[in-house]
Parts: structure tokens; C-alpha cells; sequence
């Protein structure tokens, strides 16, 4: 693939047909000239010497200078394509907290904005490892799995905000729980895990998770952001300005602290190491080693080949022109005199030259949307991959390059990531057809992952904005067959297994009545052979009786508070 560094010098190659036809208006009028001054015979007896075709030559030589100097000024590169790469690292989940506390401004210039500078860092420092990122609030979410090209992976961190994660709450445990989940378990890499915090854990079994990690040999590392002191969390209008303080269901404005004892007990109980984040510290330089220190495995994986200058051959190109342009006399002789009958070929030559020069894309955006919808087609869904990742390095909002991005990962069933990338495409457009488009396909790529009940949410809003879409409403009455399938499987189960639990209550009843008629067997063989002696601490029928029925009324005190329990329903009610 070719691009250029400073497509904006192409431009200047335009003059080049301008020069060509000033140069073709110049002879002509100089050969006019030369005639009224003398007659065409006579001129040739006066300058018998003269050259007409070398000028012409040396006129070409001049135009194709120009423009290898100006294609050298635009540095081309050569690169972008996805290979097969041997590499020595590890594999590395950054499981960052977006919860609403993290908007916090104890250290400069939010906790947040200090995140993902601290990530954004450790990306610049890695190389030869995989990273991935997990944003985490009441649940958590693969932002983007294990990768080498650290350039897409840092785009991504830069779109990060507190409202990539719609539940809201502090769930660290789950976001250690997804990391373990989203390792390839095939990769002999040696894993880690690096927490992004301010510690306050509203829900969630952190240590379970923690110990899991412990179990797989995954090492947790912990990074606290904030301050014990703490501070308000702000409320920022759309455009970024500060308008109140949230404050908790009592009215009072919400102070969030950090929390260091759950951080120190997440990191210390795996292995890892604990570091708070200052406003002017770079505490991720501490981790980045310890990283460092971890055993590096050797492994394959695809990665993003580097573009390469190539502006030395159309600047050799011009050297080589101008060489022959001095070596090039003006005077006549016979090779040329031969040579002149290919000046008209020699002229389309160079016309072909220059619009193979000049139509040279500058690598906009939809240029290389395009060289990924190329890609596409051809079935190479990776390297397309790469042109819509480049697509959105230049322009981090392009919604064709997002959905195109979200086709590609379809392709390669990756599914979080394709309805991910489908949802940013639906979010920055602004016409109903196209955004019914992209929530059909996020339908899709749930129905593939069997959420059948969440796929037909997105298709019930697809339809609501193109209610006429033949093929989303086929989809949707898949998708309820599905959901009616899967209940009726389960209520099968179900049956079967009460049916299951009925025979074995029956059977056990069976064999408690025949152990009883064994007992009153052996009770009456032994009364015949002995005496019936009473025993004085045998207890009365009637104490008996009293204690049964005592039982009986504590059994439904106690069942009538735990409907009473049941009735009550839990509420969060730390949101942030």
C-alpha cells in the first residue's frame, strides 16, 4: 500500500501540464519569430547548428525534475499490511475504572484524564507485548482485545469516557473476572493484569476474583488513582463546563475517597504490587518494570508491518534527469536527427508519467475506507481491518469507517468488537435508514452469540426507525422463535427434573415405610422374648405433643418473614 507523509505537495504537481503547454506556446511563437527575421532557408544557412529537438528534450528533462522533486517532497511511503511477526513479550489485560467517581479533580487533571495518560505512557514503553483494554463501572467491557499495533489501541483509550460503560456502580471484580476470560488460553504467554482505580468497590466478589487470578497464575497489578483525602465529583454540562456536584439520595454533595486498603489487598493477595497515582508523578513507570521483570515467551501473532520512506528513487530519478540535461548540447547531430521521429512517443510517455504522478491518492479518510472496502471483497477481512483502523486515526468519528470496521470484525467473529464498532457508527449518524442499519447489525451479531432476547431489542429499535425492512422483521420473528425455543426446553427440563425429584421422593418414601415395617417387625420379635420395661427418662405423650405443635407454629413465623424478605427489593445506592 502507498501513501504519502506530505500529500500536500502533490498539488504542486498540476503546474506540471501548465509548464508543458507554456513551453509548447514559447517555441512556437520563437520559431515564428525567427522566420519573419529571416526566411526558413535562410535561418537554416545562418544557424545550420541549431538544435529544435534537443531544446524540446531539455525541456521534458526540466518538467520531469520538477516533478521527482516534488514526489521526493512528499515522502511516499510503502507498508500497512498485516503479517505474521515472531515476538518476545507478554500478554497484558489494563483494567481501567470509568465509573463516575473517577471524574473526580484530587489530582490533576481528573483521575480519569490522568488514567489515560498513565495508559497511554505504558502503550509508548511496550513493545513485543499484547495489550488489550477492559473498561469496567457496574459491569464491565472488552474496549479491545489483545493486540500489538499499540497506535489502534491508544485511539481507542483516547474515546474512553465515563459513559463507555451504561450501568453505573464500581465493579472491580468483574472486570478482573472478564480479563481472565478474554486471555487466549492457548498462548503460552505470561499473563498480568493491571488495575486502573480509585478502589471505591460498591458490588461485586473482588478478592473471589482476585484469587481465581491467583489460581491461573495471572499476577494483578494495582494503580490508585485520587487521594484519601478525596473530593466532589463534578457534573459537567456537553460542552465540558462544571454546573453542580453530585450529591446522594439525601441531598448532600457526594465526597469519593480512595480507597488504598482494597487496592493494596487486590494487588498484594496475587502477587502483584500497589502504586498511587500523583498529579505530577509517572507512577506507571514503576509498573512498566516490574512488567519487564515478568518471563517473556516467545509467540506469533499479526501484526501491523511500519510504513518505509521511499522518497529516495523519485529524488534519484531527478538527479539522474539533471545529469543529463547537462550532459545534453545544444547543438545538432545525427542521433537526434534520427531520434526526432519518437519525440510524439516519447511525449505520451511522459504524459502517462504524469497522471500516474498526479491522481496519487493523499491518503484521505475515504481513500483508505476505500482500500479496506477493496480488501473486503477480496475476502482479506485483516487487511481490512488495518485500512478502517487507519481510517480512524485520521478521523476518529467516521462513521462509515466504524461501520465498515464493525463488518470486518463480523467477518472474523469477533462479535463484542463488531457491535461495538456498529454502536459508534449508529451514535454519529444523524439519518434514521442508516442508524436502523447499524442497530440491525448489532441484532445480528447478538443473535450469532445466541442472545436471542437482546438481539430482538435491536431489532424492535431498527424497526421502530424503518418500520418497512422486510429483512429485520424476519430476523426478529427468528429471534422470538429462538427465545420460545429456549423456554420451552426449559420448562422441559424443568418438568423434568420436578418428575426426576418426585421419584426419588417416592422412592425414598417407599423405603422409609418399608424400614419402618422392618423396625415394627423386629420391635414385635423382641417385645415377645422381653418384658416391657417403661424408662424413667422416656417423655410423655402429651409433653410430646406440645413440643410438635410448638414446632409447627415457630416453622411458619419463620416462613412468613422470609416472604417478607423476598418482597423487598435491593437497591444500589452508590451510583458512582
Amino acid at each position: 500500500m502507498l501513501k504519502f507523509e506530505h500529500p500536500e505537495y502533490l498539488w504542486l504537481l498540476l503546474i506540471i501540464p501548465l509548464l508543458a503547454a507554456g513551453f509548447a506556446f514559447l517555441n512556437r511563437w520563437q520559431k515564428k519569430q525567427r522566420f519573419l527575421f529571416a526566411g526558413e532557408e535562410l535561418f537554416l544557412q545562418l544557424a545550420p547548428a541549431a538544435s529544435l529537438t534537443k531544446k524540446i528534450v531539455k525541456q521534458a528533462l526540466l518538467l520531469l525534475i520538477i516533478a521527482g522533486l516534488l514526489i521526493a517532497l512528499a515522502n511516499p511511503l510503502v507498508g500497512t499490511r498485516l503479517e505474521e511477526v515472531k515476538r518476545e513479550g507478554i500478554d497484558l489485560f489494563v483494567v481501567m475504572d470509568v465509573s463516575l467517581s473517577m471524574k473526580c479533580e484530587d489530582i490533576r487533571p481528573s483521575r480519569l484524564e490522568k488514567a489515560k495518560r498513565d495508559i497511554s505512557d505504558l502503550l509508548k514503553k511496550l513493545s513485543g507485548d499484547r495489550v488489550g483494554l477492559i473498561v469496567f463501572a457496574g459491569e464491565a467491557f472488552v474496549q479491545f482485545p489483545l493486540t500489538s499495533d499499540y497506535s489502534a489501541a491508544d485511539l481507542f483509550l483516547s474515546a474512553i469516557d465515563v459513559d463507555a460503560v451504561p450501568l453505573p456502580g464500581t465493579m472491580i471484580g468483574s472486570g478482573i473476572e472478564l480479563a481472565l476470560k478474554s486471555f487466549s488460553q492457548d498462548a503460552p504467554t505470561q499473563k498480568a493484569v493491571v488495575v486502573v482505580s480509585d478502589g471505591e468497590n460498591t458490588e461485586g466478589d473482588v478478592l473471589g476474583a482476585v484469587e481465581d487470578a491467583k489460581k491461573a497464575g495471572v499476577r494483578v497489578y494495582a494503580v490508585g488513582m485520587g487521594t484519601p483525602e478525596g473530593g466532589p465529583i463534578p457534573v459537567l454540562d456537553q460542552n465540558g463546563n462544571r454546573t453542580d456536584y453530585k450529591h446522594d439520595q439525601s441531598g448532600n454533595i457526594v465526597l469519593t475517597k480512595l480507597d488504598e486498603s482494597m487496592l493494596q489487598q487486590v494487588a498484594s493477595s496475587s502477587g502483584g504490587t500497589y502504586h498511587r497515582g500523583t498529579s505530577a508523578g509517572n507512577e506507571i513507570d514503576d509498573v512498566f518494570k516490574e512488567l519487564g521483570s515478568l518471563q517473556k515467551v516467545q509467540f506469533g501473532s499479526k501484526q501491523v508491518a511500519g510504513y518505509e520512506s521511499r522518497y529516495q528513487y523519485p529524488l534519484g530519478f531527478a538527479i539522474l534527469m539533471i545529469i543529463i540535461g547537462l550532459l545534453l548540447s545544444d547543438r545538432r547531430g545525427k542521433i537526434f536527427a534520427r531520434l526526432k521521429r519518437f519525440i510524439p512517443g516519447f511525449a505520451a510517455i511522459l504524459f502517462l508519467v504524469l497522471c500516474a504522478a498526479s491522481p496519487v491518492r493523499s491518503q484521505s479518510v475515504h481513500a483508505l475506507v476505500r482500500d479496506g472496502n477493496d480488501a473486503y471483497e477480496k475476502g482479506k477481512y485483516e487487511d481490512a481491518e488495518v485500512g478502517y483502523k487507519k481510517a480512524l486515526e485520521k478521523d476518529s468519528k467516521s462513521k462509515e469507517a466504524h461501520f465498515d470496521l464493525g463488518d470486518a470484525y463480523y467477518k472474523e467473529k469477533r462479535y463484542d468488537e463488531s457491535a461495538r464498532e456498529y454502536g459508534n457508527s449508529a451514535s454519529a449518524m444523524t439519518d434514521t435508514r442508516e442508524q436502523a442499519q447499524s442497530l440491525y447489525n448489532i441484532g445480528n451479531t447478538l443473535y450469532q452469540q445466541n442472545r436471542y432476547e437482546d438481539a430482538a431489542g435491536a431489532y424492535r429499535k431498527s424497526l421502530r426507525l424503518n418500520p418497512k425492512d422486510d429483512d429485520t422483521r424476519y430476523n426478529l420473528l427468528m429471534s422470538q422463535a429462538k427465545i420460545k425455543d429456549q423456554q420451552n426446553k426449559k420448562n422441559k427440563d424443568d418438568k423434568k427434573d420436578k418428575n426426576k425429584n418426585q421419584d426419588q421422593k417416592q422412592n425414598q418414601n417407599q423405603k422409609n415405610q418399608q424400614d419402618q415395617q422392618k423396625q415394627q417387625q423386629n420391635q414385635a420379635q423382641k417385645d415377645q422374648t422381653q418384658p416391657q420395661i417403661q424408662k424413667k427418662d422416656q417423655m410423655p405423650k402429651e409433653e410430646a405433643d406440645r413440643i410438635l405443635d410448638q414446632m409447627k407454629n415457630d416453622e411458619k413465623t419463620i416462613q412468613k418473614n422470609l416472604r417478607k424478605r423476598e418482597a423487598v427489593h435491593v437497591k444500589v445506592e452508590k451510583d458512582w
